[in-house]
């Protein structure tokens, strides 16, 4: 198949610019899957024309992750692709990520200009069906198993981590477990290598789903979710509705909703190293099998050109 990828490659965190999913997640993991893909980078695209990459390359798909954020994206070409897809001849698709908190602005409106579209959310999907929005597919986050250094669970040196950025909600947590003499290994503005090799020397990750962008402060379905476990670590998460769709709750992840109950469980973990082993081992096995990029896509294609 001839995939136009149409996503940003780089993302920019303050003062800094990295690199961001799209090319290790979906560009790789696409052309290994034996697709002919055209990289259409919605930061600094080579060809600033779409029309023109469009006319020249004659894609079957337009696979997109379009955020509707010039502050991120300056070059999404949102006419472009509505003209695609009204003309009928190339199938368009959009993977939302933050539905929780960015659907009644944003989605419920956005996916009328795509063939087909992805939301993050298993509660979601009857949401987009009450709108009169058939072709929507749940897309669960996903990561490159290429990209996580596997490191035996007993070599790993850090026993309790957390990447991300620190909140007032997020700082009381940590601040808590501190207080009862379990310090939790943060680091932040890392490159995206280095975020994978510290998941990786980590035994247990730690995640709040809590998303710092929302102004009603709800859960979300969050990357770190699937990149914690793709690194063979055990993954302590905050609860969120719909993660038993892609785990195993209580042999493959572990969930929390008090800080009570997140201290209790990292106590029992880090006094229990070889349970902690068996769910890390069994959660990256679950990950092999379902969330590895290369697999998600192959399924998530499939889906979309039954639509």
């Amino acid at each position: 198949m001839k995939i136009l990828l149409t996503v940003n490659k780089t993302l920019r965190r303050g003062s800094k610019i990295e690199e961001d999913g799209g090319h290790n997640n979906l560009y790789l993991p696409m052309m290994e899957l034996g697709h002919d893909v055209y990289f259409y980078d919605t930061v600094a695209p080579e060809q600033r024309s779409f029309s023109k990459v469009i006319e020249d390359f004659k894609p079957d798909l337009i696979f997109c992750c379009l955020t509707n954020d010039s502050g991120i994206a300056p070059y999404e070409p949102w006419e472009e692709i509505q003209s695609e897809t009204l003309s009928g001849r190339t199938k368009t698709f959009n993977w939302f990520c933050d539905d929780t908190w960015r659907f009644d602005n944003f989605s419920s409106q956005a996916c009328f200009i795509f063939h087909a579209c992805s939301t993050p959310e298993p509660s979601y999907l009857e949401k987009y069906k009450k709108l009169g929005y058939e072709n929507i597919i749940l897309g669960g986050w996903h990561s490159n198993k290429n990209f996580h250094p596997y490191i035996e669970f007993e070599k790993k040196n850090i026993e309790v981590s957390f990447v991300g950025r620190i909140d007032f909600l997020r700082k009381t947590y940590l601040n808590f477990l501190e207080s009862r003499e379990i310090p939790v290994t943060n680091i932040k503005n890392i490159s995206r290598e280095d975020l994978m090799n510290f998941f990786s020397e980590s035994k247990i990750g730690l995640n709040f789903c809590v998303n710092p962008n929302d102004p009603e402060r709800k859960t979300q379905m969050k990357a770190r979710m699937f990149e914690v476990p793709a690194a063979n670590s055990m993954l302590l998460t905050e609860y969120h509705q719909g993660i038993e769709e892609f785990f195993d709750i209580e042999k493959e992840i572990i969930v929390w909703d008090t800080s009570d109950e997140l201290y209790q469980k990292i106590k029992f973990f880090l006094d229990n190293p070889r349970v902690a082993k068996k769910i890390a081992k069994n959660g990256y096995t679950r990950f092999l099998k379902e969330h590895d990029s290369k697999k998600r896509l192959e399924k998530m294609l499939l889906e979309i050109n039954k639509l």
